[in-house]
């Protein structure tokens, strides 16, 4: 891979317990690449994430995001500007309870003056579909309004890497949808590279690049295409292929298709109807 924008080496990490929850993970990722981890609960997968902009410090290893050494504590704030996180439930990221005062807290937080901060703010909302919501109460939003609020004021702050952490967990299938629009536009409009913690194998088959954890270690990275179809692979991090590859494999076993599995419900259609 050529220019990096994050770039982990031999990164170890073990809480209080001993038991190592990261264990010699390198890993890079390409300037506005859409990744997708996967992994099951304790695989590592959100430590790994969380070490991303700082929230956990460096015990071992190498890791430079947008540039900047997470193991610098200097460049802490600077690098949790580079590199945001929305997080499983947006209620433990809220500041405020007003719209748009959450969403300006970034900004205001990292230098910006009142007014230009409300400006920002306009726009990161405008940015996820939620324009005119300034004045709403979060806590009168439905959960896929809550979450896109999160990405708001992440995005408030112009990051280079956007990291979302199980964020469409605990969401309706529409708030889902809602927030993987939120996304994909960012990062088409702003160049944004975007690192998707997520056992959703549907999410994780749009992506440019599945990694998989397993037992704290990278068991394997490529495309969700090669990844997402390797069932012996899969069965042993404890996940199974997306919906679009198991009707695929179903359908094997009748003797009605043959060829490789597609893993998108788009890519089902498509190769059905072809």
């Amino acid at each position: 891979m050529g220019e990096k924008i994050v770039d982990a080496r031999d990164v170890c990490h073990a809480y209080v317990s001993g038991r190592p929850t990261l264990s010699g993970v390198t890993l890079s990722v390409a300037p506005g690449e859409l990744v997708a981890v996967v992994g099951e609960n304790g695989s590592g997968k959100t430590t790994l994430a969380r070490h991303l902009n700082a929230l956990i410090p460096l015990q071992a290893g190498e890791l430079a995001v947008a540039g900047l050494d997470a193991s610098d504590p200097d460049l802490l704030w600077d690098l949790r500007r580079a590199c945001g996180m929305v997080f499983q439930n947006p209620e433990n990221q809220f500041v405020s309870s007003l719209v748009g005062e959450d969403v300006a807290f970034g900004p205001r937080n990292f230098g910006l003056g009142q007014e230009r901060a409300r400006e920002v703010a306009r726009e990161a909302l405008c940015a996820v579909g939620l324009e005119g919501f300034e004045r709403r109460d979060v806590h009168a939003l439905s959960g896929g309004q809550q979450q896109r609020v999160a990405l708001a004021g992440v995005l408030a702050s112009d990051p280079a890497v956007i990291v979302l952490d199980e964020a469409t967990s605990m969401i309706d299938p529409r708030g889902r949808d809602e927030l993987v629009r939120a996304v994909l536009a960012a990062r088409e409009e702003r160049g944004a590279t975007v690192i998707w913690i997520t056992h959703d194998m549907e999410l994780a088959a749009r992506a440019d690049r599945v990694v998989v954890m397993r037992a704290g270690e990278l068991a394997a990275e490529g495309r969700p295409e090669d990844v997402l179809t390797d069932t012996a692979l899969l069965e042993s991090a404890g996940l199974e292929p997306p919906l679009a590859a198991r009707v695929w494999e179903g359908l094997v076993e009748l003797g009605e298709v043959t060829g490789p599995a597609p893993v998108t419900v788009e890519g089902l259609v498509r190769a059905l109807c072809g």
